[in-house]
């Protein structure tokens, strides 16, 4: 029992850092979710590992089993190889400075422990929750395994070889247990605040979406039924012999194409306000973007840019047809526009990948900032000189309400990757 107190007061020592980063560093309410913030998450698991170093729970045979590696485990998940290798080396010195030696077991077992962690970063984001669990649970057994493999080995040279299993065996079980369990409820308290964080920006994200949607119910058709009054006007009028002169012609054009630009963007604003309204059903997206990309084609000639393809087949997904053939035209079209005049060059990727569909559009156009990027989708911010910034915003939301994810990777006159995955129609199969 004394034990398991002890390991409570380890496991304060590392949630209560987990809660001063989401303090800290998640509760605002950016337009956007947070990047992870490397250096905190550095600093805190650090701190965190070398409490849990000054105020031991116990060792077997001079082995730790408190729960000092588990901000380590953290801070490699989450943070990423260099936050990793950081707190690893800044817990050490730790313990070097409070024990004035390494065992050469630890310095063996110890890497070998991490390896795991650092096996499943490079992935660790796209997993479920309960996937981490799981991972969770199995970085805690092989913690366990390895610590029983350096002290078996501990054993063969101080003590006979059945030592270990005779005293030692049940207080090595219960240690593992205890890390398992608060190995995985910390990485449940990670994911459950990241979850709160994403919902509250996604909140705000909606309150203005709902803010546009109102406005668009409630104008749109008002302004849409005069406007094509004049614009039979405007053709009856031209349609006269005086019309002939270049001069007159030169304002009909100039007129019916500022019509037609105010119609565009009613039909935004009313695309925003039919956001709700989705017909649910199978479909090929693998065809669908093969015949977007086919329509397009025309766009991309005119502006000199080539679209190449790599399509898998028979990619299914559960979703409107309508509404995701918008998103499909919308991001090629922003890719064609983003491209050079000569030598513009659209590449479409279509894969699956861990029961998602994936759809990449790289184009090899000027790029964006990180700050541009952050403000993509909010509604009247556009990158184009003529436009109200109002597509990405639908984009965005018929995305989201296919449960679906969109991602931009670019910088300056590097090209733009946008990436959008869609859950797969598992009923295909």
């Amino acid at each position: 029992m004394e034990m398991f107190k002890d390991f409570l007061l380890h496991v304060s020592f590392i949630l209560f850092p987990i809660f001063i980063y989401h303090a800290l560093w998640l509760s605002r309410t950016p337009a956007h979710f947070p990047k992870t913030n490397k250096l905190l998450i550095t600093i805190f698991a650090s701190i965190s590992s070398a409490l849990c170093i000054m105020y031991p729970v116990g060792s077997i045979l001079d082995l730790q089993t408190g729960l000092q590696s588990i901000p380590l485990v953290l801070a490699i998940l989450y943070g990423g190889y260099t936050a990793g290798i950081v707190a690893i080396v800044m817990s050490s010195i730790v313990k070097f400075v409070m024990y004035g030696s390494f065992l050469w077991v630890g310095l063996i077992v110890v890497p070998i422990y991490f390896f795991i962690p650092f096996l499943f970063y490079r992935k660790w984001r796209q997993y479920s929750k309960l996937k981490k669990l799981n991972y969770g649970v199995l970085i805690g057994l092989s913690k366990g395994f390895f610590i029983y493999i350096g002290l078996l080995a501990v054993s063969l040279i101080e003590y006979s070889p059945a030592f270990i299993m005779q005293q030692k065996f049940l207080e090595l079980f219960l240690s593992t247990l205890y890390y398992i369990f608060f190995l995985v409820l910390s990485i449940y308290s990670i994911e459950f605040i990241k979850e709160n964080a994403q919902m509250r920006t996604q909140l705000v994200q909606s309150e203005k979406l709902t803010i546009v949607s109102e406005l668009a119910a409630s104008v749109a058709h008002e302004v849409r039924n005069p406007l094509t009054v004049v614009r039979g006007f405007i053709q009856l009028l031209f349609s006269s012999d005086n019309a002939k002169e270049p001069a007159n012609k030169d304002y009909k054009n100039l007129v019916l194409s500022e019509l037609d630009r105010a119609q565009d963007i009613i039909t935004s604003y009313l695309d925003i306000a039919k956001q709700n309204y989705y017909q649910i059903e199978s479909l090929n997206l693998s065809k669908l973007l093969e015949e977007c990309a086919s329509l397009m084609t025309s766009y991309a000639n005119f502006k000199s840019v080539t679209i190449h393809q790599s399509i898998e087949p028979d990619l299914y997904i559960q979703g409107d047809v309508t509404k995701i053939k918008q998103v499909l035209i919308n991001l090629i079209k922003n890719a064609i526009e983003a491209a050079p005049d000569h030598e513009g060059k659209i590449e479409l990727f279509a894969s699956k990948e861990n029961h998602k569909v994936c759809l990449y559009f790289v184009d090899n156009g000027v790029g964006m900032t990180e700050s541009q990027m952050k403000k993509l989708g909010e509604p009247y911010y556009t990158l184009k000189n003529k436009g109200t910034g109002l597509g990405l915003t639908v984009t965005f939301s018929i995305i989201e309400n296919h449960h679906g994810t969109i991602r931009f990777k670019s910088s300056l006159q590097s090209g733009t990757t946008v990436t959008v995955k869609f859950p797969e129609d598992t009923r295909r199969k």
